[in-house]
């Protein structure tokens, strides 16, 4: 195709051109107008802000061929042109080249300057032009790509040298966009993979500067023989993801978690260990890696309040739950009274638990404390507990007593009633 060609005309382009050549299914379709002005889409609403996106009634979308100019730094560092722009210049500024695939739907002809469809059959990510560095967000997005269509998929070699290059750009990445692209690729069938993809890169340090620590540590004790403990932390997400997709199979045991619950399943198996480099290097063992102060500090990542407090909790309790037999009784009421009556938040807990033990090389000498955990029976017995705790109330109790008893008697009552409910249950419960 001519680059100077602006007769006025619709191509799809994007994800749905691409998925539409894997075979998979289309969420959302995209449209570049080229040749077109803004006063030709009017009677559209517009929804772009830096340049214009029109939407249609159907959800479709269209916006106008433009090329882009890097003037400042991240994201937003572009000017944009609309006027005279060709079908392939808007193709060219695009990330990767199965992304700048066009596919004009009157004709039934696809338009791919850039071989993308070549790339499609050959498996692999490959940059569109020199534009590529210019967007930070392209490096996460290449990784999001390759958790999503699995390890088969490479990167060129000519895409790794030139992400290598943008690393002091990625340092101007803003964390919404950031926390967006992680969410996005818990999305995937492997999310272990998006952070893999990032270290084998070389930038994993400039982006989650707190989960490379993890790749530079080697607890080397019967319990963890791992690589490294970011080895561990992939190994745990990813069974955390396998538990997450048995729910889905078989939810006659219990409901499926929604899209909320799997994430904070996710991030609490990507950040459980992440504040142990901090303690090695500091008191040189793993003690206290479970303290929210160490955590907290050590979070790559800008969470929602509705995702990390529950996350927090998880990674408070993920040490406490497998030491419940040591523990004094009115410690293990305030462990299931610190779930605040969720029972789904006690079933991720337990589900970190496994991924955890699950994730572990350990020395066959300690293959007997997993087992235990790793029972089924073990789930339910702490279910049953929990729900044993959780239905008793003061309120008879409260009646009973000749004046109203103040909020410090009314706790103390309820604590020392759990514990006779707790040493019944948990100690008798098989």
């Amino acid at each position: 195709m001519a680059n100077t060609d602006y007769t006025k005309k619709l191509y799809l382009v994007g994800g749905a051109v691409r998925d539409k050549l894997l075979g998979a299914p289309i969420k959302d379709k995209d449209y570049v107008a080229v040749g077109y002005s803004p006063s030709d889409f009017q009677h559209l609403l517009q929804v772009g802000k830096n340049f214009p996106v029109f939407l249609r009634e159907d959800g479709s979308q269209i916006a106008l061929a433009r090329r882009e100019k890097k003037v400042g730094v991240g994201y937003n560092g572009f000017c944009v042109e609309t006027h005279q722009v060709s079908l392939e210049e808007d193709l060219k500024r695009r990330d990767l080249t199965i992304n700048a695939i066009a596919f004009d739907e009157e004709t039934k002809e696809y338009h791919d300057p850039f071989e993308g469809i070549k790339d499609l059959q050959k498996r692999i990510l490959r940059h569109t032009s020199e534009a590529f560095c210019e967007d930070p967000l392209r490096v996460l997005r290449i990784a999001r790509f390759r958790a999503r269509f699995g390890k088969l998929w490479r990167i060129h070699p000519s895409t790794k040298v030139l992400i290598y290059k943008m690393r002091e750009e990625l340092r101007f990445l803003e964390p919404n966009r950031v926390y967006q692209e992680v969410e996005s690729a818990f999305q995937a069938p492997n999310a272990s993979l998006f952070f893999e993809t990032l270290f084998e890169l070389g930038v994993l340090d400039c982006i989650f500067p707190n989960l490379y620590m993890l790749t530079t540590l080697k607890e080397g004790n019967l319990y963890h023989q791992e690589a490294s403990v970011f080895v561990h932390t992939m190994e745990v997400l990813r069974i955390a993801e396998s538990l997450l997709e048995a729910n889905e199979r078989d939810s006659t045991k219990m409901p499926p978690y929604d899209k909320k619950q799997k994430l904070i399943l996710k991030f609490a198996a990507l950040f459980h260990d992440i504040a142990k480099p901090y303690c090695y290097r500091n008191f040189g063992n793993s003690s206290g890696h479970d303290k929210l102060e160490y955590v907290l500090s050590a979070l790559d990542i800008a969470l929602p309040k509705s995702i990390q407090t529950p996350m927090l909790k998880l990674i408070e309790n993920h040490i406490k739950i497998y030491k419940l037999h040591e523990m004094h009784s009115s410690k293990v009421v305030n462990f299931f009274d610190s779930f605040g009556g969720e029972e789904a938040l006690l079933c991720l807990q337990i589900a970190l638990l496994i991924a955890d033990k699950k994730g572990c090389i350990r020395d066959s000498s300690q293959s007997a404390d997993s087992a235990t955990f790793l029972n089924p029976s073990f789930k339910q017995h702490l279910l049953h507990t929990f729900r044993a705790l959780n239905a008793y109330s003061p309120k008879s109790w409260i009646q009973s007593q000749a004046t109203p008893p103040k909020g410090e008697v009314i706790k103390a009552h309820i604590l020392r009633e759990k514990i006779k409910i707790f040493n019944t249950v948990f100690y008798q419960y098989s």
